[in-house]
């Protein structure tokens, strides 16, 4: 059985560049989502905090919630990319991915947008989280080669 299942290799990679500049587009824009009272998420919140069960989501748990979501796909995509001996990288490439942002934020987008060691983590945890289930979905697919043999068999009964 190889490490990595030949069928799928470009799909992960071509939803993997497409996802990147998506979260490219929303971190790297001089613009942050608008989060005042008159919009979508002033509006969640708002209804959040009416509510003794979802009072404890504050923007600042939404947010950091909403980074590990973003990165979750991130991690996914890249460890189905490098194949079940090479996960890792998925967390890894997260990493290195949101440090780029967070300098990137820090160093050029400094009137707009702040970096933090915060965003680092949770974006980090996300494509943590990500590769650790696209490693378990490789577990639980097998191989081509695996269910080709498979199939021979029913075919014969």
């Amino acid at each position: 059985m190889t490490a990595r299942d030949h069928r799928t290799v470009g799909a992960p990679l071509a939803l993997l560049v497409l996802y990147t500049l998506f979260i490219a587009a929303i971190t790297l824009t001089p613009q942050q989502m608008g989060t005042g009272p008159d919009t979508l998420i002033g509006h969640l919140l708002d209804l959040f905090a009416a509510h003794r069960e979802t009072a404890w989501l504050t923007y600042e748990r939404v947010e950091k919630l909403g980074n590990v979501a973003m990165f979750i796909p991130f991690g996914f995509l890249a460890a189905l990319h490098f194949g079940r001996g090479r996960w890792w990288l998925g967390f890894l490439f997260g990493a290195s991915f949101s440090a780029a942002i967070e300098i990137f934020q820090g160093t050029v987008l400094t009137q707009t947008r702040f970096a933090t060691l915060s965003d680092l983590v949770t974006n980090t945890l996300g494509a943590g989280i990500g590769a650790l289930l696209g490693l378990c979905c490789m577990a639980v697919w097998p191989a081509r080669t695996a269910r080709a043999g498979a199939d021979r068999e029913l075919a014969a009964v």
